[in-house]
Protein backbone atom coordinates (compact mmCIF):
# COMPACT_ATOMS: atom_id res chain seq x y z
CA UNK A 1 0.00 0.00 0.00
CA UNK A 2 1.39 3.40 -0.96
CA UNK A 3 0.59 6.72 0.65
CA UNK A 4 0.94 9.97 -1.23
CA UNK A 5 0.48 13.38 0.27
CA UNK A 6 1.02 17.01 -0.35
CA UNK A 7 3.02 19.27 1.91
CA UNK A 8 2.46 22.90 0.99
CA UNK A 9 5.49 24.86 -0.23
CA UNK A 10 4.51 27.61 2.21
CA UNK A 11 5.16 25.21 5.08
CA UNK A 12 8.62 24.33 3.72
CA UNK A 13 9.90 27.87 4.22
CA UNK A 14 12.91 28.14 6.52
CA UNK A 15 15.39 30.78 7.48
CA UNK A 16 18.93 29.45 7.48
CA UNK A 17 21.40 31.22 9.74
CA UNK A 18 25.07 30.54 10.41
CA UNK A 19 25.95 29.62 13.98
CA UNK A 20 29.55 30.08 15.11
CA UNK A 21 31.12 26.96 16.66
CA UNK A 22 34.67 27.94 17.62
CA UNK A 23 38.05 29.02 16.24
CA UNK A 24 38.66 31.70 13.64
CA UNK A 25 35.48 33.69 12.94
CA UNK A 26 36.65 34.46 9.39
CA UNK A 27 36.75 30.75 8.41
CA UNK A 28 33.49 29.31 7.06
CA UNK A 29 34.40 25.84 8.41
CA UNK A 30 33.89 27.22 11.94
CA UNK A 31 30.18 27.79 11.38
CA UNK A 32 27.29 25.38 11.12
CA UNK A 33 23.93 26.15 9.66
CA UNK A 34 20.74 26.14 11.66
CA UNK A 35 17.28 26.16 10.13
CA UNK A 36 14.46 28.14 11.68
CA UNK A 37 11.24 26.40 10.62
CA UNK A 38 7.62 27.39 10.67
CA UNK A 39 6.23 25.89 13.89
CA UNK A 40 3.65 23.68 12.12
CA UNK A 41 6.30 22.17 9.85
CA UNK A 42 8.47 21.33 12.87
CA UNK A 43 5.49 19.73 14.64
CA UNK A 44 4.71 17.74 11.50
CA UNK A 45 8.33 16.56 11.24
CA UNK A 46 8.24 15.49 14.90
CA UNK A 47 4.99 13.57 14.38
CA UNK A 48 6.37 11.74 11.34
CA UNK A 49 9.61 10.94 13.19
CA UNK A 50 7.64 9.50 16.12
CA UNK A 51 5.49 7.34 13.83
CA UNK A 52 8.47 6.02 11.84
CA UNK A 53 10.49 5.35 15.00
CA UNK A 54 7.58 3.49 16.56
CA UNK A 55 7.13 1.42 13.38
CA UNK A 56 10.81 0.43 13.42
CA UNK A 57 10.60 -0.58 17.09
CA UNK A 58 7.34 -2.53 16.80
CA UNK A 59 8.55 -4.43 13.74
CA UNK A 60 12.09 -4.90 15.06
CA UNK A 61 13.71 -3.26 12.01
CA UNK A 62 16.77 -1.78 13.72
CA UNK A 63 19.88 -3.73 14.57
CA UNK A 64 21.16 -3.46 18.15
CA UNK A 65 24.23 -1.56 16.89
CA UNK A 66 22.05 1.33 15.65
CA UNK A 67 22.54 4.03 18.27
CA UNK A 68 21.74 7.23 16.40
CA UNK A 69 18.25 8.71 16.62
CA UNK A 70 17.06 6.14 19.15
CA UNK A 71 15.52 7.10 22.45
CA UNK A 72 17.67 6.21 25.44
CA UNK A 73 20.80 5.51 23.36
CA UNK A 74 23.72 7.82 22.65
CA UNK A 75 27.22 7.98 21.27
CA UNK A 76 28.42 7.05 24.77
CA UNK A 77 26.55 3.74 24.44
CA UNK A 78 28.11 3.15 21.02
CA UNK A 79 31.62 3.83 22.39
CA UNK A 80 30.98 1.58 25.38
CA UNK A 81 29.83 -1.27 23.13
CA UNK A 82 32.86 -0.85 20.87
CA UNK A 83 35.25 -0.74 23.83
CA UNK A 84 33.65 -3.84 25.38
CA UNK A 85 34.04 -5.75 22.10
CA UNK A 86 37.71 -4.75 21.81
CA UNK A 87 38.48 -5.68 25.42
CA UNK A 88 36.69 -9.01 25.09
CA UNK A 89 38.71 -9.81 21.96
CA UNK A 90 41.95 -8.87 23.69
CA UNK A 91 41.07 -11.05 26.69
CA UNK A 92 40.58 -13.95 24.26
CA UNK A 93 43.89 -13.12 22.54
CA UNK A 94 42.14 -12.22 19.27
CA UNK A 95 43.73 -9.60 17.06
CA UNK A 96 41.56 -6.52 16.82
CA UNK A 97 41.45 -3.69 14.34
CA UNK A 98 39.12 -0.88 13.49
CA UNK A 99 38.25 1.49 10.71
CA UNK A 100 36.62 4.73 11.76
CA UNK A 101 35.12 7.12 9.24
CA UNK A 102 33.85 10.64 9.76
CA UNK A 103 30.38 10.74 8.24
CA UNK A 104 29.22 14.18 9.36
CA UNK A 105 28.72 15.31 5.74
CA UNK A 106 27.72 11.91 4.30
CA UNK A 107 24.09 12.83 3.64
CA UNK A 108 25.24 15.86 1.63
CA UNK A 109 26.78 13.51 -0.93
CA UNK A 110 23.63 11.38 -1.42
CA UNK A 111 21.94 11.61 -4.82
CA UNK A 112 18.56 12.68 -3.45
CA UNK A 113 16.48 11.77 -6.54
CA UNK A 114 17.78 8.19 -6.32
CA UNK A 115 17.11 8.07 -2.56
CA UNK A 116 13.53 9.26 -3.03
CA UNK A 117 13.05 6.66 -5.77
CA UNK A 118 14.27 3.91 -3.40
CA UNK A 119 12.00 5.11 -0.60
CA UNK A 120 8.87 4.80 -2.73
CA UNK A 121 6.74 1.80 -1.76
Amino acid sequence: MAFFGYFSDRLKYTIIKPLFKNGDRSSLENYRQISLWIAFAKLFETAVFCRVSQHFQVHNKLIPEQYGFRKGLSTIDAMRSCTDSILQAWNNKIHTGGIFCGLSKAFDSVYHKFLLQKLKV
